[in-house]
């Protein structure tokens, strides 16, 4: 029922830091080797077996190597529909975000030839998802049930992209509304900064 205790002590991860202050244990994987490995195991009870989507991955990729946002929704939405409904959660409001969260970071993390952060921390607040490859910089807002434009709005608002002004690459500002009627992306839009 409640897996974390259980990963931990198998090796699966290690306490990387702890803030007393806030009474808080930042995890992580122990090596390189266990990450891909708890990933995989993990991403087995999401997705497709890997004979299907390693079409759709090579796609994925040249799709963020090109800057190809609109692609990207594409291959998103259509993966999203494959996943039966049977496997999304349904227990309460934060359970499901965040069932569309993570399975977006799994499907990112497994086209680890690409940076990924998840619910990155900055000055004033947590960006759910940045993507950096060489030339472009995804920044991801998300949101249930919501529209894509509040995504963005927050993104202004919060000031995601702050970070990245003098970075040369190419800037993405997105926003996701995911619907947990369909399983699927039910809103996208794009700004470029």
């Amino acid at each position: 029922e409640r897996p974390l205790p259980m990963i931990y002590q198998s090796g699966y991860l290690t306490v990387k830091a702890y803030d007393r202050d806030f009474n808080t244990f930042l995890l992580d994987f122990p090596n390189n080797e266990v990450k891909n490995g708890f990933l995989t195991m993990l991403s087995a009870a999401y997705l497709q077996p890997k004979e299907e989507t390693g079409g759709w991955i090579r796609s994925l990729v040249v799709a963020l190597r090109q800057g190809d946002v609109e692609r990207v929704h594409t291959l998103f939405t259509s993966f999203l529909s494959s996943i039966p409904y049977t496997m999304r959660r349904k227990e309460d409001e934060a359970e499901r975000e965040r069932y569309f969260q993570y399975t977006f970071y799994l499907i990112l993390r497994l086209v680890s030839v690409y940076t990924v952060y998840v619910e990155k921390v900055q000055s004033q607040g947590r960006v759910d998802c940045v993507l950096e490859t060489a030339d472009y910089i995804y920044i991801f807002e998300f949101k249930l049930d919501g529209t894509a434009e509040e995504a963005l709005r927050q993104i202004e608002e919060k000031g995601y992209a702050r970070e990245y002004a003098a970075d040369n690459r190419k800037l993405y500002c997105i926003g996701a509304g995911f619907s947990s009627e369909t399983g699927t992306i039910g809103d996208w839009a794009v700004k470029n900064n």
